[in-house]
């Protein structure tokens, strides 16, 4: 059986101001359909007996009109094609408030679509090989019932397990979120060995075993991803061969730090210059300057800067001065929705006795209520 495996999409993500002039939607958003676009065109090409998507096909647990569209618009051509397709729900969409709903409950209405989103296992079978499906759990206790709950059965030609959420059985891949699954060495703790392993999640490809990948994401949500490559895996099943698609992404780059120490405001804008090449055209640019004296910082006109880097997309500007911790960093920052914040501010909260799995669900009800 030859699986197409891809992951985390997050169709619907938006970032800084700048809009597309011909359809007037956020240029961020639209990349994100394009890379998604990108895949579809893949699945229609190659021809797939599967497709396997392994969580996070939208960013919010309630996308907008556009990104449903784009995404119901991709799984129809699919569907029409007549190639199953198996998808789980990730963190990033899968609703704090079970009263909520979820929008997988209309993608399940398509035929040749087989989705699990409910925080409980599901085992689907699809041309005489069983997938079995552990969608986002939001508490442990669910993943801990959805674990326990699987069943290998000797009927089944091959066995494939669906899940999204960080590995941590030996070597840890997460993505620092507060609201993360943690996933254990899933055979060791089955004792069942699966054909294929397909996990979602981490973006950037990588294989967890000789049976299981995290395909990555086909775009990047930060720039902690500018190394990474964006696509999609084509397994083999029967043959154990993995291959890695990559598809077209807007660049990310990261400019090494320059050391401003003792360098004058003209002698910054020299190494600013040169810095400025014509490959970061198009680009989403990290820039760091450190140990900028006190004084010089006052005198940088941010505007001349931004003139050296003209031909980038972004250039995400950070200024440390000299004698202050590289963590408390004057420049831009990003502030996202209200629920990821409150989230973001609990993961860093120490010192104090408090369950704050209990506190996130108590906040998130809190927070929809105001919606």
């Amino acid at each position: 059986m030859r699986i197409l495996h891809f992951s985390d999409t997050h169709l619907g993500f938006s970032e800084y101001n700048k809009v597309d002039p011909s359809t007037g939607l956020n240029q961020r958003e639209l990349d994100f359909y394009h890379a998604w676009q990108q895949v579809i065109e893949s699945i229609l090409k190659l021809q797939p007996d599967m497709v396997v998507h392994a969580g996070d096909l939208f960013h919010t647990p309630r996308p907008s009109n556009r990104a449903i569209c784009v995404a119901l618009e991709g799984i129809q051509q699919v569907s029409e094609a007549g190639i199953p397709w198996v998808i789980v729900s990730g963190n990033h969409e899968t609703p704090r408030i079970r009263a909520t709903g979820s929008i997988f409950e209309s993608i399940a209405l398509f035929d040749n679509v087989f989705a699990a989103y409910s925080s409980e296992y599901q085992r689907f079978r699809i041309k005489d090989v069983d997938f079995h499906c552990i969608p986002h759990c939001s508490l442990t206790e669910e993943l801990e019932t959805a674990l326990a709950t699987v069943r290998v059965e000797a009927s089944a030609a091959q066995n494939v397990l669906v899940t999204h959420g960080a590995w941590s059985g030996g070597t840890y891949y997460g993505m620092g979120e507060f609201n993360e699954q943690r996933l254990p060495d899933i055979e060791g703790l089955l004792g069942k060995r699966f054909d294929y392993i397909a996990l979602g999640h981490y973006h950037r490809q990588v294989d967890v075993k000789d049976n299981a990948s995290y395909s990555g994401s086909t775009e990047r949500t930060s720039l902690n991803e500018h190394n990474n490559s964006c696509g999609f895996l084509l397994v083999d099943i029967d043959a154990g061969q993995r291959q890695f698609h990559p598809i077209e992404t807007r660049p990310m780059k990261r400019i090494s730090p320059i050391d401003c120490e003792g360098l004058t405001a003209s002698q910054i804008y020299d190494r600013l210059e040169s810095a400025g090449t014509d490959d970061l055209s198009g680009a989403i640019l990290s820039l760091t300057l450190e140990n900028i004296e006190s004084d010089t910082f006052l005198k940088l006109d941010m505007r001349r800067i931004d003139q050296y880097f003209s031909q980038t997309f972004h250039t995400e500007k950070q200024f440390i001065r000299k004698g202050t911790e590289k963590n408390a960093i004057a420049g831009y920052s990003r502030i996202e929705a209200l629920p990821v914040e409150f989230e973001r501010y609990l993961s860093t909260v120490t010192g104090i006795e408090l369950d704050s799995v209990r506190l996130c669900k108590m906040g998130m009800q809190y927070l929809s209520s105001e919606e």
